[in-house]
């Protein structure tokens, strides 16, 4: 009976404790879930300004160097052509004194100008083919930074999405939509601003952004973005001159966006907080057992 009259009141404070624990710590849990989610959105952020900077520090004037010692080889040969003679040296040597000879002569010199004008003929042209004149996406940040992006595991990263999105871009795939339009807009009008964080509303339900601001922080950049006459011409045929230009040093054009739907940090929540009230259940029962066994031998010794 004593036992009873315990339980009456032990098991419901258990079970009132127990329960305010797990209902508290779900808004913890689901806080730390989001956190947990921004910060592998700003490691692909940081994965991405690497490959950015890889590709303006090191790419990009690899092929700039290529091309200059080309041109440089170029420049030397198309030097040794002009200099070689163009006519028959009409001199005669002083030790030749038969006229055979001396058209034999001649016509060894005209047989060599001719072959060596045949030669010059046939690599005229032939030297500039060797420059690089092509338009290589790969050198651009932008598309580094995309393509390794989706190159990563998509079993993990599977509900992430990353965009440059850019208010006047080269490539329409980088155009900002109007929401990502007021995050760059944002970034503009606060200049000091690092990051964006927050969230919007998507076909799928919520959804968490990160941003950071891209700048215009290379001069080399505005060879392919100051205006359409000094891009290259390869990049002109590809995406023409009408967009991706008027770019000034130290312009905010654009922000990086990493959009995580909230159902992957809700998701990560509850298998936490499941997992967490597993447990509880089980310090229910484990306590219950217990205070039970306990109670029970002191009512005993009590006679």
């Amino acid at each position: 009976m004593k036992l009873l009259k315990f339980n009456f009141v032990f098991l419901p404070l258990l079970a009132l404790v127990l329960g305010g624990v797990a209902y508290v710590s779900r808004d913890l849990i689901e806080a730390n879930a989001r956190a947990q989610v921004l910060e592998v959105a700003r490691l692909i952020m940081a994965t991405a300004n690497s490959s950015r900077l890889y590709t303006t520090k090191q790419v990009a004037p690899l092929l700039g160097r290529k091309n200059f010692k080309l041109q440089t080889a170029i420049n030397e040969f198309q030097k040794t052509l002009n200099d070689l003679p163009r006519e028959v040296d009409a001199s005669i040597p002083k030790d030749m004194h038969y006229n055979s000879a001396k058209k034999a002569y001649l016509l060894g010199q005209q047989k060599v100008l001719d072959a060596q004008k045949e030669l010059v003929d046939s690599v005229k042209n032939k030297p500039e083919d060797l420059l690089d004149e092509e338009f290589h996406p790969e050198s651009v940040p932008a598309f580094a930074a995309t393509t390794i992006f989706h190159n990563l595991p998509e079993d993990l990263y599977r509900n992430y999405s990353y965009k440059e999105a850019t208010l006047n871009p080269t490539n329409p795939e980088h155009r900002c939509t109007d929401w990502e339009a007021d995050i760059v807009n944002n970034f503009r009008k606060n200049r000091d601003q690092p990051e964006y964080r927050g969230s919007r509303a998507t076909t799928d339900g919520a959804a968490l952004v990160l941003a950071r601001p891209l700048k215009v922080g290379n001069v080399s950049c505005l060879t392919c973005h100051s205006t359409p006459d000094k891009a290259p011409p390869e990049m002109l045929k590809v995406y023409g001159s009408a967009n991706g230009f008027g770019w000034k040093l130290d312009d905010i054009i654009g922000a990086q966006v990493v959009t995580v739907p909230m159902s992957v940090a809700v998701k990560e929540a509850d298998r936490t907080w499941n997992q967490l009230t597993n447990w509880l259940g089980f310090a229910f029962l484990g306590i219950a057992i217990t205070g039970n066994i306990g109670m029970a031998f002191v009512f005993w010794r009590q006679g």
